[in-house]
């Protein structure tokens, strides 16, 4: 998958939303029948996986997995649980469940950004006027990529 840029888009009254042109067609292109959404680990996001990343994904996890050891069942539970399949219909959309939107504080002004093997789907206005959510200055930016890049 690559999954790349930044588009912005309104959820309807039934929590559904246009999946970017781009990304639906690289979703075909790969043939994915269905797609995972769940909130992110850190962010205060949703993260939409194509099949086989989220099965990729899932097993990463299950592979470090000790069935005898209860906080990491708790921890893959958990995982699993708040997971939400959905396909895109014929007009290109997918539904969110209302439980997810709200998780993450999303209303109906929503930004996609690719990560290229994911989706991220944000709150519009958390990502315009809180510079914690997910994205710093074009300076903070410019020094850190800098500064990560002299580590090698």
């Amino acid at each position: 998958m690559n999954f790349i840029g930044r588009f912005s888009a309104k959820i309807d009254a039934k929590n559904r939303v246009f999946l970017p042109s781009s990304f639906r067609k690289t979703v075909i292109a790969a043939a994915e029948e269905s797609l995972v959404i769940r909130k992110d680990y850190f962010e205060n996001c949703l993260v939409i996986y194509p099949m086989s990343e989220w099965k990729a994904e899932v097993e990463r996890v299950r592979q470090r997995l000790n069935r005898f050891d209860v906080r990491q069942q708790m921890v893959y539970r958990q995982l699993l649980s708040e997971a939400q399949e959905v396909q895109i219909d014929s007009s290109g959309r997918i539904l969110i469940s209302k439980q997810q939107l709200e998780k993450v504080g999303i209303k109906q002004d929503v930004v996609f950004v690719g990560m290229q093997q994911v989706i991220e789907l944000w709150d519009a206005k958390a990502v315009e006027t809180d510079s914690t959510q997910g994205f710093i200055s074009e300076q903070e930016f410019a020094k850190e990529l800098m500064n990560f890049m002299k580590s090698e």
